[in-house]
């Protein structure tokens, strides 16, 4: 009886463990409420970074574009050809595109939609054995590439230990792990909203 009942206690305090870190995502989509939901052509922009970390400026806009190309909903065009538009354009990351900007990826990308991104907070702190975990904030908008409105907005904030299943298994210890996770749940919510290609 007295082994059962410890058995029970175990299983509880698992559960409660898992629903803990569960509860700790903080991932906020905005869809517009004109918006047309079907996307199927995307260009990734260069993210934007307002932090000190410069590193996680190119790592950031790649993660993301890997991850939309792994879920095989979009079609998502190559960042070479980004590249040369915004060289053509004479525009930097995180220059504010105007009317004639979308209307141009538009023509040039075919493409239903533009992907912009920032990374708003990276850090990390300490945990017992010196081991650092990393924390970030992201935000993702998409606009449409035809008249360049909002279409959605995506607020992520994750730290590394928020994916820890059971004592330190499954802790994020990489600023690239924890993008490609943030990412992959980004896109994955917006398939719960229904954005994809129809």
């Amino acid at each position: 009886m007295l082994k059962m009942t410890r058995l029970h206690i175990l299983w509880a305090g698992v559960l409660l463990l898992l629903v803990g870190c569960a509860g700790n995502q903080r991932l906020q989509t905005r869809l517009m409420s004109d918006a047309d939901t079907n996307i199927c052509n995307v260009a990734v922009l260069p993210f934007e970074n307002w932090t000190q970390k410069s590193e996680l400026t190119l790592l950031a806009g790649r993660m993301f574009a890997s991850q939309l190309i792994q879920s095989k909903a979009f079609n998502t065009v190559q960042e070479g050809d980004v590249g040369m538009f915004l060289l053509r354009q004479r525009l930097l990351p995180g220059n504010l595109l105007y009317k004639e900007h979308y209307a141009a990826l538009e023509n040039q990308l075919d493409i239903d939609a533009v992907i912009q991104g920032r990374i708003v907070e990276a850090g990390s702190y300490s945990q017992r054995g010196g081991r650092r975990i990393p924390l970030l904030s992201l935000y993702i908008d998409m606009y449409d590439a035809r008249s360049g409105k909002l279409l959605l907005n995506s607020v992520h904030q994750r730290r590394g230990d928020e994916y820890r299943k059971v004592m330190h298994f499954g802790v994020v210890t990489t600023n690239s792990g924890l993008i490609e996770k943030m990412s992959r749940e980004i896109i994955n919510d917006w398939f719960s909203k229904g954005v994809t290609c129809r």
